[in-house]
Formats: C-alpha cells, sequence, structure tokens
C-alpha cells in the first residue's frame, strides 16, 4: 500500500507523466495476462513509504577484488557516494538525470504498460549513468553493483544505466541483498557495434522483500551479451528481463536459476525481440522448488517480419523436491518471418528416486546425494557463465541455498 501519490512532489518534471500513468493504471490483476500467474495483491496490504535516503547496514559485497573493480552501492534504493567508487579513464560514473540522451533513450521504451517502470521512473530519488570505453583486452572493466541496507516500511526504486562503447567490454556482477518491502530496480545495458557484456544478477534479498526487477538490454550490430540471473530471495519474486536485438549478427545467451523453499513465489520472465536479420539467441532457465513454493517462466520470443536467418531457442525445466510445489511455464513463440530456426521446450519432474537410491546405496549419505543430483541438474545453465570470478559467485550463492534446503528437508524428515 503506497501512500498518496498524487501529491508526491518528484525530482524532476518529466517524471510526473511515469507517476500519473502508474497512478491511472495501478498494480495488475490476475486479469492481466502477463501477471495472471503472479499476483501482487500481497503488495496492498503493506503499508510502506517511499524511500528517500540511505538507510539499513554499510557492508557491500565484495566478492569480486581487482584494480579493474568499480563498485556502485545503492543504500535502501538511494546512490550511496561515499561507498562507491569514483571510476576511471575507461569507466565513468554520472548523474543519469543530467544526461539529455541517456533521459531521451529511456523514454524510448514502448514499457508505459508496466507497473514497475511507470512507478520506479517516476519516484526515483537518484539514479546512475555508467559509461564504459575501449580498454586493454587484459583489463577488462568490472563492475560491481549492490544493492543493501533498506527498511522494511520503505520501497526501494533504484535506476541504473549502462552504456558500452563500440568494441568495448565489460563485466557486471549485480547482488540484490536489501531488505525493504518492495525493492524495484531498473537495470538498462545499451551495447553499441561490437560491444561484449557478460552480466550476472544474484537477488538473495531478506525473505520479507517483495523484488520486482527489470533489466533492459539494447544490442547493436555484432554486439555479445552473456546473462546469468540467480533468483533465490524475496517472499515475492520477479526478474523481468526485456532484450532488443536492434543490430544484425548481435547475440545473446540468457541463463536462468530460481530457488524458492518454504512459501516463495519466483517468477522469470524475459522477452527478446528480434528486430533485424542475422540474430541468435539462446534462452536456458533451470527452478528447482522445495516446500510450498512456486516457480513461473514466461518467455516470449518475437522475430519481426524482416528478421530473417533468425536462431532463437529456448529451453526451461523444474526440479520438484516436493509434493507440495508448483512450477508453471509458459513458453510464447511470435514469428513473422519465414526463413528462421526457433524451438522452445519446457519440462517439470521430480528427483529420479532410482538415481537417489543408486547414490545412496553406494555409501553416500542421502542430503549429500541429493544436493548431487540438484547441482547435476543446474550444471548446463552454470556452464553458461564464461567469467570465472562470476561463476564463483554464483556458485556461492547456490551452495548456501542448497545447504538451507537440507537442513529444512533434515528437520521435516
Amino acid at each position: 500500500m503506497l501512500p498518496e501519490l498524487s501529491k508526491y512532489e518528484v525530482e524532476n518534471s518529466w517524471q510526473r507523466a511515469y507517476l500519473d500513468s502508474f497512478i491511472e493504471k495501478g498494480w495488475p490483476s490476475s486479469k492481466n495476462e502477463e501477471w495472471k500467474f503472479t499476483s501482487l495483491s500481497g503488495l496492498f496490504e503493506k503499508p510502506f513509504v517511499l524511500a528517500s535516503k540511505p538507510e539499513g547496514d554499510t557492508r557491500v559485497n565484495n566478492g569480486i577484488t581487482g584494480e579493474e573493480v568499480h563498485r556502485i552501492v545503492f543504500r535502501n534504493g538511494i546512490f550511496d557516494a561515499k561507498l562507491s567508487d569514483d571510476g576511471s579513464s575507461h569507466v565513468v560514473v554520472s548523474n543519469l538525470f543530467h544526461d539529455d540522451e541517456a533521459l531521451q533513450s529511456l523514454n524510448q521504451y514502448q514499457l508505459n504498460h508496466h507497473p514497475i517502470f511507470n512507478l520506479t521512473l517516476g519516484v526515483m530519488k537518484s539514479a546512475v549513468l555508467i559509461d564504459v570505453s575501449v580498454a586493454p583486452a587484459d583489463k577488462t572493466p568490472f563492475i560491481e553493483l549492490s544493492f543493501t541496507g533498506g527498511l522494511f516500511q520503505q520501497s526501494a526504486h533504484p535506476v541504473i544505466m549502462i552504456r558500452v562503447a563500440e568494441e568495448a567490454r565489460v563485466n557486471i556482477s549485480e547482488t540484490h541483498s536489501s531488505n525493504n518491502c518492495l525493492s524495484a530496480p531498473i537495470t538498462v545495458i545499451e551495447l553499441a557495434n561490437g560491444a561484449t557484456c557478460d552480466h550476472l544478477k544474484c537477488q538473495v534479498d531478506e525473505l520479507s522483500c517483495s523484488h520486482i526487477g527489470l533489466n533492459l538490454v539494447n544490442q547493436k550490430s555484432t554486439s555479445d551479451y552473456h546473462y546469468f540471473s540467480l533468483s533465490s530471495g524475496g517472499n515475492i519474486s520477479r526478474s523481468e528481463t526485456h532484450l532488443n536485438l536492434d543490430g544484425e549478427n548481435a547475440s545473446c545467451y540468457l541463463s536462468s536459476i530460481y530457488l524458492g523453499c518454504k512459501d516463495q513465489h519466483m517468477d522469470v520472465t524475459t522477452r527478446l525481440y528480434h528486430n533485424v536479420a542475422n540474430c541468435k539467441s539462446e534462452q536456458i532457465i533451470r527452478g528447482v522448488l522445495d516446500d510450498r513454493a512456486r516457480g513461473v517462466f514466461q518467455g516470449k520470443i518475437r522475430v519481426a517480419p524482416n528478421a530473417q536467418n533468425t536462431d532463437g531457442q529456448q529451453m526451461t525445466r523444474a526440479l520438484l523436491l516436493s509434493r507440495e510445489t508448483e512450477a508453471d511455464t509458459k513458453p510464447e513463440l511470435e514469428i513473422f518471418a519465414d526463413d528462421v530456426v526457433c524451438s522452445h521446450g519446457a519440462t517439470i519432474g521430480e528427483i529420479d528416486e532410482h538415481q537417489l537410491f543408486y547414490l545412496v546405496s553406494r555409501g553416500i549419505p542421502f542430503m549429500k546425494a541429493r544436493s548431487m543430483l540438484i547441482r547435476a541438474f543446474l550444471v548446463d545453465t552454470l556452464s553458461q557463465i564464461r567469467v570465472p570470478q562470476l561463476e564463483k559467485q554464483a556458485e556461492l550463492h547456490l551452495h548456501k541455498w542448497v545447504s538451507t534446503s537440507n537442513q529444512l528437508t533434515s528437520k521435516t524428515a
């Protein structure tokens, strides 16, 4: 339940249109096709206010080390300059509010129907712009985005835009570990011709938090984007990606893992738009659900009429560790070209009891055998991570979740 937004004083006049759009449309109901699997009705029952200053602890994620690491910290959804780095000759950090080109780029996204797009752009208090230029091959910049702190009675609405110049490379580590009642971040990545980006997002917010995040990506010719997301936090979680392939010979690889236990609701939604010819996309989605958790995957691939020679692949699988879990999948293909190779598939199943029995019969403890099968189920997704430091981060969060899940199972066994 948000305060009276019609009287809210926005930072900039252009934000008013976004906020008015949210006030007019409000939160989506279950009748909205894109939200029918993920109800936000629980948000109506929680009284909270918009965050206006940094709050909470000052711990930040120090998973990546090295001279090329540039740390950007948001506390309570507000940029904290004291805990953040200033940038370097290859990474320039500035205020997005002061860049007309960046603001114009935001306005070009056709998401005026989206509640988080309208609400976050309408009420955001600070927004960061990062420009990445070409660096030596052995000094690829690392950008570490840390979203932490926060108060349960407040909602956080951070915005960050990363522009990667032609032929430049960048690695991005994004970690969400806040304690806000609602965390609604928007991350925008724009890849120029020939740019390369490896991006890891770990959503490990507190279980009391609702996390509804938007990841918006635009790719130009010959650009290469590798994205891996891991979601295990929040009572309600939705990680949504909108990606536009706007230049020929661009390629993107999206891999996601959602891990749910107790009464968590985990949603992974992707929208991939092949707008031009000769582009490739691949998606591998894996979910593991325990206790009474529910998982959702909605994935759409749209091929425009002129996007010939498109290669778009999508595969999702869910592993159910309890008979009380639920998994919903909704793959979609919208193809308006005739020279394409596109496919999608979905499977949902339980741990193979024969495999589990085989491992236990060979002297492997039950919980260790269970962990081995979970990790084997996820291995092809983790293998998509090309950068060792990013893979190590994902592995740590996965190991922590599996250990916690095993402890809960042993207590109830």
